[in-house]
């Protein structure tokens, strides 16, 4: 195999960075979805295409446990996952987002299993 396409299929099968990844899972398949639909997206993702799913909750529990600047949680879920909560600050986007991974790990059913 000639080493240009090599080169080619290793990028585009490296996983994404986390932040890239929970803003691509945020954009395509939560904004301004309810969490009825969300759950279909999920487990039709599953069965089509698991890696954005995976790298989605991944990327999400990621950034959850690394050090942040202050607000990105709150607008990583305003403006990524155009949510208005009730707590808009830092805490309740990462209560949000928690509660988010644990239900997508849920959906995934067995391929989500930690």
């Amino acid at each position: 195999m000639d080493d240009r396409l090599k080169q080619l299929m290793m990028e585009r099968m490296r996983r994404p960075a986390a932040m890239d990844a929970v803003r691509d899972f945020l954009q395509s398949y939560v904004y301004d979805a309810d969490m009825d639909n969300v759950q279909g997206i999920v487990k039709h993702m599953m069965s089509v295409n698991p890696r954005t799913i995976i790298d989605g909750v991944e990327g999400i529990e990621e950034i959850l446990a690394s050090p942040l600047e202050p607000g990105t949680l709150a607008r990583l879920v305003a403006e990524d996952a155009n949510r208005g909560l009730d707590d808009p600050s830092d805490e309740g986007a990462r209560a949000w987002l928690q509660d988010l991974a644990n239900r997508v790990r849920a959906w995934m059913g067995a391929a989500g299993a930690r």
